[in-house]
């Protein structure tokens, strides 16, 4: 039987589109007779020429187009730039959690323009997280960012061991030389979540459980990483937790293929497509449908009578 392997992720940012251009039949194509240059002693900012693509949008993405649109207000069209990169925008909505945290970590409670900045960052996070969810319809970023700002002194610093626990993990994984090697990772793993999960620290849940079960996948505890995955999906998709979420597909897709459990390897798949979707990647999608025309074939000659 063919071995079963997760297609590889390949991160695509979607297109930012330009402004929508009418037909020639469209009467709002006509010239504005207001169109005329001011006669007042000033520049006509009517006048000033477009960046190409249509507006001051047009030539960016990621971090630069939201703050671009953030910083105009206009919650509507962040929104649409949320829902069009669903998946790539955990890291921006997080940044002001994690710059709250440094400037309280920094002493700046104590002072009064410090106490100001702190107040701007959790202001900023809590509105790009429910215009997210508002965007996305089913994430949870508002309970995540809600969480972050509430902890105490202690939870914080829970956070940060959890933290520290994780990459200690990952630096384990990363210079193990065979699968029994990578259980020196469990540990410390199995403490970041002691830490993240009583102060609700959803992506630090997501990312020590996918290392986990990637760990006990390859030692061959099907059960236990299959089980583990189902966690890290459920959790990474509250926030859209990508590494989380696709890496918990592919081992759930790897463990049902080895259990010969045709559905759930599917399902797995499936899931995964619509993800390349979402990234409008067409690599991956075509990857994907590979693997889903390959599964087909493999349990398609299992019920074939030899």
């Amino acid at each position: 039987m063919m071995p079963f392997r997760a297609a590889p992720l390949v991160l695509v940012l979607a297109a930012v589109c330009g402004a929508q251009q009418h037909p020639s039949t469209d009467p709002r194509d006509a010239k504005d007779p207001r169109d005329a240059t001011d006669p007042r002693n000033a520049e006509d900012p009517r006048g000033k020429p477009l960046p190409a693509g249509g507006d001051q949008f047009s030539a960016l993405e990621g971090k630069e187009l939201y703050d671009a649109i953030y910083a105009t207000g206009d919650e509507n069209r962040l929104a649409a730039a949320f829902k069009q990169d669903g998946w790539n925008i955990l890291g921006y909505i997080d940044k002001p959690c994690e710059g709250w945290l440094a400037l309280l970590e920094a002493g700046e409670d104590k002072k009064a323009d410090g106490r100001e900045k702190i107040a701007a960052m959790q202001a900023k996070g809590r509105k790009l997280a429910a215009i997210a969810d508002r965007a996305l319809g089913d994430s949870r970023f508002a309970s995540y960012v809600e969480s972050f700002y509430g902890w105490n002194a202690d939870q914080q610093k829970s956070f940060r061991e959890g933290q520290a626990l994780y990459h200690q993990a990952e630096t384990i994984i990363g210079e193990a030389d065979s699968a029994q090697a990578m259980l020196a990772a469990v540990t410390p793993l199995r403490q970041s979540l002691e830490r993240s999960r009583p102060i609700g620290d959803t992506w630090g849940q997501s990312m020590a459980l996918s290392a986990l079960g990637r760990v006990q996948e390859q030692n061959n505890q099907l059960n236990e990483a299959y089980s583990t995955m189902v966690d890290a999906v459920r959790l990474g998709r509250e926030i859209r937790d990508l590494n989380s979420v696709w890496e918990g597909l592919g081992v759930q897709y790897e463990v049902s293929g080895r259990n010969m459990q045709y559905q759930p390897a599917k399902d797995a798949l499936q899931d995964q497509y619509l993800i390349a979707l979402d990234l409008k990647d067409e690599k991956v999608q075509q990857q994907v449908t590979h693997k889903l025309v390959e599964l087909e074939q493999v349990f398609s000659n299992q019920l074939t009578p030899h």
